[in-house]
């Protein structure tokens, strides 16, 4: 019969040895999949990737995103300068022209470009003085300039890039959600 301190080192040696395991399987890590159990509490599943699982979608997104986040700023350039060979390859590239405008759209662009939240509103101020509008029009004339003042939805078409459609679609979340809060 083992004696309780016989059965503790046995556990012990069981532990020791699971741990000697742990730290060989810690050494075979990539620089990658550490960061990654930093940023998560775990490692990635790397095995059976099948592409739909939401383990993949995420180990994928990281990894090109830490793999970007290594490249020296003349290596993004090259990447970015490759790609958008591939993308524009057969294309010819011309100036691009602005489309015409309605004079009145063209003053009204012209006044909210390059001016802040601040100024946006201050003219609205100037200009409830100078009209005989009610609150409810005075108002629906600041949030419409508010709304024309916002940025534009932009559009990811074409980069097949998963950092940029994602980044593009967060942007565009963000924007609408803005604007939703408007009225």
């Amino acid at each position: 019969m083992m004696t309780e301190i016989e059965h503790l080192k046995e556990q012990i040696k069981v532990l020791e040895k699971k741990l000697s395991l742990l730290e060989e399987i810690e050494n075979h890590k990539t620089p990658c999949e550490k960061a990654y159990r930093d940023a998560y509490g775990s490692y990635p599943v790397t095995d059976d990737m099948s592409g739909g699982d939401m383990d993949y979608v995420s180990w994928d997104a990281f990894q090109k995103g830490y793999n970007a986040s290594k490249e020296t700023a003349q290596e993004r350039g090259e990447r970015v300068h490759n790609e958008m060979e591939k993308v524009f390859d057969g294309y010819e590239v011309v100036e691009y022209q602005e489309p015409v405008k309605d004079d009145f759209i063209d003053k009204m662009v012209a006044e909210l470009k390059g001016q802040t939240l601040y100024d946006i509103c201050m003219t609205w101020w100037g200009r409830v003085f100078d009209n005989n509008d009610d609150m409810e029009t005075c108002i629906d004339d600041l949030v419409d300039n508010i709304d024309y003042w916002l940025p534009k939805e932009q559009s990811a078409a074409g980069s097949q890039n998963a950092y940029v459609e994602s980044a593009v679609e967060g942007y565009n979340d963000c924007l609408n959600k803005i604007k939703s809060k408007l009225r």
